[in-house]
């Protein structure tokens, strides 16, 4: 399986990205966490088929998500290894539509990072 994430293609949250989704599923419930990022900032958790709002992202916030999806050139990723818990990030963009699946013994720190990074957007 490919694990790499890397080339020069660069994408702008702000301008090109129509919505992030994020989250896991999987685990002793098999309840999906599930989040969601619109090209506004807004960040939305999802349950079901409804969206609450948890919180807005600044601009300078947005473009250091970009910065960081820039560096992975997420539109080439390649990763579909999901597990007992698996971790996913999909990117929907006037140009591609593209997801990534992995689990906790998956090696790739940079889109681990950025996963983490979403997370930190559900805090205030």
């Amino acid at each position: 399986m490919a694990l790499s994430c890397n080339s020069t293609r660069k994408i702008s949250l702000a301008e090109n990205m129509s919505e992030i989704s994020f989250g896991r599923t999987g685990g002793f419930t098999n309840i999906p966490d599930e989040y969601r990022i619109n090209e506004k900032g807004d960040v939305f958790k999802i349950t079901g088929n409804e969206l609450t709002k948890v919180n807005s992202l600044s601009r300078r916030r947005m473009k250091r998500i970009a910065g960081q999806f820039n560096g992975l050139d997420f539109d080439h990723c390649e990763i579909n290894e999901p597990g007992n818990i698996s971790y996913f990030i999909r990117v929907v963009t006037p140009d591609y539509e593209k997801r990534v699946i992995w689990n906790d013994l998956t090696s790739n720190d940079p889109l681990k990072d950025l996963y983490n990074e979403l997370l930190k957007t559900l805090k205030q």
